[in-house]
């Protein structure tokens, strides 16, 4: 009797799968199964379905990789390295295709994980962990294929970014071409493009307010600096946007820019959010009174655009910006193959 109580209290609630049900009711429990909560966003049912949902329909219009600004083709998935100026590391091809680069990396929010440790316990056949997780563990898949972690970059980059941690760089170690991306394998980090830094930040804000996948401190501080910097520009809004009308949820980090991590992180207002989280106490918790209508970036007085912060073309508001980036602030990086047109993704197409 107690056991029929406890289905209709979830029913109530709202809050337990059918799963769930089954297993109440027949008293079985899988212990390898962790059923998402009903409050989680609505993401692809598969990796392939997610990747496809990513490059014909959030990236309509803009199919520029993440990284480095390339043009790419949704249906073939094969990447333009000359509109961008990219040249391959070792692997051309690896580098000729796109490929759906988890900003927050499987292995981080997976390798804790039952089916992803003890795989051939959990799936009853050997295969990798990673896909014994994406087969029994439902919160595992619906955070593999949330969206608002997912960018198309260059396949190789991908590959070489691997799991390493975010970070800062020593140096200026760039193997790409034009593209800034750095990646050193000795000590296991990436430090992104200075233009990337808020999208990867507020990702990975997102990830642990949304699945409770908790970062360290040190990392909080680096993205909240980085979240500072670098603040939403039009395309990561509309991009949220768009991903909101598929999983029923947004990013409130883009959405509620305006408002500190912390207090959307605990639902607390920002006065009474905790202290000392902050990178810098004297940082600004709101460049942007409200969900900012950051254009084509900062504007200059005159009237004209500003060369802080350097873009790529994936930033770019217009032809006339890339131009402006081109030929007042010296982007050269977003010209190349050096033709004097910059951004041919846009300015051909003006």
């Amino acid at each position: 009797m107690k056991r029929y109580w406890i289905v209709l209290l979830c029913l109530f609630l709202q809050a337990c799968s059918l799963d769930d049900l089954r297993h109440l009711v027949s008293g079985e429990t899988d212990p390898a199964i962790i059923t998402a909560p009903g409050n989680l966003p609505h993401t692809p049912a598969t990796f392939d379905q997610a990747k496809k949902i990513l490059y014909s329909q959030i990236y309509q219009g803009h199919a520029l990789t993440f990284y480095c600004g390339c043009e790419f083709d949704a249906k073939s998935r094969k990447v333009n390295e000359e509109s961008c100026g990219y040249k391959p590391r070792k692997n051309p091809e690896r580098a000729s295709r796109i490929e759906a680069e988890h900003v927050m990396p499987a292995h981080q929010f997976g390798n804790f994980r039952q089916c992803w440790r003890e795989p051939e316990k959990v799936c009853g056949s050997k295969m990798s962990g990673r896909k014994c997780c994406e087969e029994k563990d439902p919160l595992f898949t619906t955070a593999h294929n949330d969206l608002n972690n997912l960018y198309p970059a260059i396949g190789e980059v991908n590959g070489d970014r691997s799991n390493y941690n975010w970070g800062e760089v020593p140096g200026e170690k760039r193997e790409y071409g034009a593209c800034t991306i750095e990646i050193d394998e000795s000590i296991r980090r990436v430090e992104p493009p200075e233009y990337d830094k808020g999208e990867i930040a507020r990702t990975m804000f997102y990830m642990e307010k949304t699945y409770g996948f908790k970062l360290s401190d040190q990392d909080r501080k680096l993205y909240e600096a980085w979240n500072r910097m670098d603040p939403p520009d039009d395309w990561e809004q509309e991009r949220n946007r768009r991903i909101a009308k598929i999983q029923g949820q947004d990013n409130p980090f883009i959405s509620h820019y305006g408002e500190t991590p912390e207090s959307i992180r605990t639902g607390k207002p920002a006065e009474t959010a905790s202290q000392g989280v902050t990178a810098s106490p004297a940082a600004p918790t709101a460049p942007v009174a409200a969900p900012p209508e950051v254009t084509s970036g900062v504007k200059h007085p005159s009237g004209g655009f500003s060369c802080k912060p350097i873009k790529s073309c994936s930033k770019m508001s217009s032809c006339e910006e890339a131009m402006f980036q081109l030929r007042q602030c010296g982007n050269t990086a977003i010209d190349g193959n050096g033709d004097g047109i910059p951004c041919a993704s846009i300015c051909r197409k003006e």
